[in-house]
């Protein structure tokens, strides 16, 4: 019986045999109407980032500025920028917040609720920053600040916990976009999530993405494996 490991491509993961086992007896245990009700899929961890629209791209750093890539991120085609914008809260700043690209059609804010804390905003969580919970938030950059105003046009939150994953990724689960999953990791701070929302598109690969709040309290890292559990 072989044990899925998704979102690892050789070298990156490897897995010890304890985890193998352990992972071969809750299939044998957990197998229902011949699908698998768990598998080992990569855990990415988020810190505090933002994404940009191309109007507030050109109000924080020019009109027609190009993000420059530091790193390539693990899902193909997304990037950490080598620009970093100051975030503005009620109580205080956190300077040097990373962009991600590539740029997207609204402006969003993703925080911890450690940030949301010490920036002085209370945060909903919510699946993207276009939410009602979003909350106004203010960014300046080298050449000028954008005050995102919250809910519909954008602004601060908390992202919900979820998973990406490819259409046949998923089908192989039994999944589909919206699904809910549990998320269950092992070690000495052995812990369940529950909640984690399936997000689909076909250049995905799969990974859990948790904000650091969450993986510290587990005491997790990121690019190690971790087990879904499927409803």
């Amino acid at each position: 019986m072989s044990v899925a490991v998704w979102g690892s491509p050789a070298g990156e993961a490897e897995l010890t045999v304890q985890q193998v086992t352990r992972e071969v007896v809750r299939r044998l245990a957990e197998r229902r109407n011949g699908r698998p009700r768990t598998a080992l899929v990569r855990m990415g961890i988020s810190s505090r980032h933002m994404h940009l629209c191309r109007e507030d791209l050109d109000k924080l750093f020019g009109e027609g500025y190009e993000l420059k890539v530091f790193k390539d991120l693990y899902q193909p085609g997304y990037f950490a920028a080598q620009e970093r914008v100051l975030v503005v809260g009620k109580r205080r700043c956190i300077d040097e917040v990373r962009i991600l690209g590539p740029l997207r059609a609204r402006s969003q804010v993703e925080l911890s609720q450690t940030d949301a804390v010490s920036l002085g905003l209370e945060l909903g969580v919510a699946e993207n920053g276009q939410s009602p919970v979003s909350q106004p938030i203010l960014l300046v950059g080298p050449k000028g600040q954008v005050a995102l105003p919250g809910g519909a046009g954008g602004g601060a939150y908390i992202a919900q916990r979820h998973a990406h994953m490819n259409k046949g990724e998923a089908d192989a689960l039994g999944l589909k976009e919206g699904d809910l999953v549990d998320l269950r990791t092992d070690g000495e701070r052995a812990v369940t999530f529950h909640g984690i929302l399936v997000r689909l598109r076909p250049e995905w690969r799969s990974e859990v993405h948790l904000d650091t709040d969450e993986a510290n309290a587990a005491g997790l890292r990121n690019g190690q494996m971790v087990t879904l559990v499927m409803p």
